[in-house]
């Protein structure tokens, strides 16, 4: 059976649990790597980073479609964890790709922590560092196994 109606059996509690986060970072990645794929670099990107190291190394254009790539393939993660079912495997199996995409956006955050320092935009920075502590919450309990 793949939910039981028993409140004392967890599995049900831990497979919404694991759809829930899957649902948070698809529509995170999706908006945010989806947006910057069909809108394109922003008018106001180069006056934001002209001044700062991504100017030179690796470039403006491709400081932005690296990010942009990024956030795609977090998303495209989300997607294929959804596509697996990866939610409804069993406790004592970590879903692979939904852990994959996890630790991949750790990284994300960490390159848009970046930027946020690069510009003097601390409050940003905060708030990034709230999201990566978040996604280390879901990591944990994606990850932990449940007896």
């Amino acid at each position: 059976m793949i939910f039981s109606v028993n409140p004392t059996y967890p599995d049900w509690c831990r497979r919404g649990a694991l759809l829930a986060i899957n649902f948070l970072f698809l529509m995170v990645w999706g908006f945010a790597g989806i947006g910057k794929v069909t809108q394109g670099k922003p008018s106001w990107f180069n006056d934001k980073f002209g001044q700062t190291i991504l100017a030179k190394v690796p470039g403006l254009t491709a400081t932005f479609w690296l990010l942009a790539g990024a956030e795609v393939l977090a998303f495209l993660l989300a997607l294929g964890a959804v596509g697996r079912g990866e939610f409804l495997e069993k406790q004592n199996r970590v879903p692979w790709m939904l852990k994959t995409m996890l630790v991949w956006s750790l990284f994300v955050f960490v390159m848009l922590g970046f930027g946020q320092w690069l510009t003097n935009e601390f409050n940003g920075t905060a708030q990034l560092f709230a999201y990566f502590a978040g996604t280390l919450v879901c990591l944990h309990y994606v990850t932990a196994r449940i007896e």
